[in-house]
């Protein structure tokens, strides 16, 4: 950790150098917040900038690059593409280094750290931006986005915690873990995460929340009331099937200094301006702009009802291989989202991909969880050969990746994606 923090400390001195900033950054809740880290922090010095945020890397961006660029939540990857960037460039990223980039770069995989459970990529820019003068109230937004990329806190986003308790940029209580505030049967009926088997039918809510005579106000409750439905959702989400109780039930984290009090609000806000194709309209909210908020929430409750509704597309249309189970389907809105609650909450004992085809293009999601990870499982791994040897391009965390193909290449992608996880699970490895 200490050589992590030397590190940090070295590029954001080298960053404070800069006349100008471009910032470049990943279009989820992780790379939005990463985002909005570095660009607080350059306000706060007086360093202008100038930001986008991308679904991808890829050589269309080395056009848009003027001047001195950081590249957060992604980088890490692409040493061939970086490479070629002429101007200053820092990399602030937490997935898997692939080769070796010639540039200031820092990576929590450097430094011993599991980038997929324990550090985000703003985790890793609030390393950076720790340097860049007294913002230890923005540690609320680094936590949001390890909640985005559903890492715990533990390891790094721990101490992350204990700052951001300590400089009151957060506070901890014990609760319901949900992403709205408000009445519970409300909450409860409009929950995808967790996602309950009554999420989306208001009558079965009303009926679990009677049986326990429970009613007022979610973030209110406390005592009796608070362990019996604590109890309950877990009982409910283990019958189920589901590993991930812990995802209701725990630590609630409320934010002081944002535009939102509720942690998992943000992370969902930020996940729907990213899929709505408005990621800029997230970074607002990550400068601390409340007016962008109602226009957020509406974008958020559409991107829900989505989500819903392709989640029962997931139940009735997914198929399985000898070691995955996959979704092939076209026009998805929710595909990433859909696919990491289906391997939480609906189909637990094999990788779960989801194949969404739009604009001439396969959009591949793939999702894991810590019990088939123990078993060897390495999705970045197996993405990142299947989609060389189908044409296209992987890769990403050993719990959550993603690919690209060319539709026609399905059949052979799955077929190598079975074979690479059969032989992960196998406990032989992957070449």
């Amino acid at each position: 950790m200490n050589s992590l923090e030397a590190a940090a400390e070295a590029i954001a001195k080298s960053i404070l150098r800069c006349d100008n900033v471009q910032v470049i950054s990943h279009n989820d809740a992780d790379g939005i917040t990463s985002a909005g880290l570095i660009c607080n922090a350059l306000i706060r010095v007086g360093i202008p900038f100038q930001a986008i945020l991308l679904n991808r890397l890829d050589a269309s961006v080395l056009d848009r690059i003027q001047g001195p660029v950081v590249l957060c939540d992604m980088g890490s990857g692409n040493p061939e593409l970086i490479s070629r960037i002429k101007e200053k460039c820092f990399v602030l990223d937490h997935h898997k280094p692939i080769g070796n980039l010639r540039c200031m770069h820092l990576n929590p995989h450097q430094y011993g750290v599991d980038g997929a459970f324990e550090m985000s990529a703003s985790g890793t820019v609030y390393s950076v931006i720790r340097h860049m003068g007294d913002n230890k109230d923005l540690a609320g937004l680094a936590l949001v986005g390890a909640m985005g990329d559903r890492q715990g806190m533990t390891g790094v986003n721990k101490a992350i915690l204990d700052e951001a308790i300590e400089a009151k940029a957060v506070i901890v209580k014990s609760g319901i873990k949900m992403a709205e505030d408000g009445l519970i049967e409300d909450v409860l009926t409009k929950s995808i995460e967790p996602f309950l088997d009554f999420s989306g039918n208001p009558e079965m809510a009303h009926e679990f929340l009677c049986s326990l005579g429970i009613k007022g106000n979610i973030e209110n409750l406390a005592g009796e009331d608070l362990f019996r439905l604590s109890t309950a959702l877990t009982l409910r989400l283990l019958i189920q099937g589901s590993f991930a109780a812990d995802s209701a039930i725990g630590e609630v984290i409320r934010l002081e200094n944002e535009v939102v009090k509720n942690s998992l609000e943000f992370v969902q806000l930020l996940n729907a301006c990213g899929n709505r194709d408005v990621p800029g309209l997230g970074l607002t909210l990550c400068l601390r702009d409340r007016r962008a908020l109602g226009e957020a929430r509406s974008l958020a409750t559409e991107y829900k009802s989505y989500i819903l509704k392709e989640i029962e597309i997931l139940k009735k249309g997914h198929k399985e291989l000898k070691n995955i189970r996959y979704l092939l389907i076209e026009n998805l809105e929710a595909g990433a989202v859909v696919c990491s609650l289906g391997i939480r909450y609906l189909f637990t004992d094999m990788p779960l991909l989801i194949l969404n085809r739009k604009h001439d293009e396969v959009k591949v999601s793939a999702r894991g969880n810590k019990p088939l990870i123990a078993k060897g499982l390495d999705l970045s791994a197996a993405l990142r050969k299947a989609a060389e040897a189908a044409n296209g391009v992987g890769g990403g965390h050993n719990i959550a990746s993603g690919a690209s193909i060319m539709p026609g290449m399905e059949e052979k992608f799955l077929s190598i994606v079975d074979e690479l996880v059969g032989v992960q699970l196998s406990g032989r490895g992957i070449a």
